[in-house]
């Protein structure tokens, strides 16, 4: 709340799978240990906030960071499973390693629903 009280905030979302084995669609395991570059949108959205707070930029600026890991386990996401997202939408999953966009479009209704943004500026590694 750096800016002018009442002026709409900026939103930077970022998307962080922190680590990503593809989930039950597992990847190949040659270069799995690389799997945590998945979370570069989210560590984007956290330094820029730390660097708007250090410099005390004259800004309205609200950061958003969507945090999972994808793993396989009893409990994993399976191929055909049905999702309801935050905002109520059903999604029929086809490929566990999709979990990156579940993940954003959840923060960027989160966004739209508890703020008025100016603007919304995503940050994530989409393939």
């Amino acid at each position: 709340n750096g800016g002018k009280a009442g002026d709409d905030p900026a939103i930077l979302v970022g998307k962080g799978v922190c680590f990503d084995t593809g989930g039950i669609s597992l990847k190949p395991g040659a270069g799995m240990e690389d799997m945590r570059g998945d979370m570069g949108g989210s560590a984007a959205v956290v330094g820029a906030m730390v660097a708007l707070a250090t410099r005390k930029a004259k800004a309205n600026v609200v950061g958003l960071v969507g945090l999972v890991e994808n793993m396989p386990d009893g409990d994993a996401i399976r191929p055909g499973d049905i999702l309801t997202s935050a905002s109520g939408q059903t999604i029929e999953v086809q490929n566990t390693d999709a979990e990156g966009r579940l993940v954003l479009c959840d923060v960027l209704w989160y966004a739209q629903k508890h703020f008025k943004p100016a603007a919304i500026v995503d940050l994530a590694t989409l393939t």
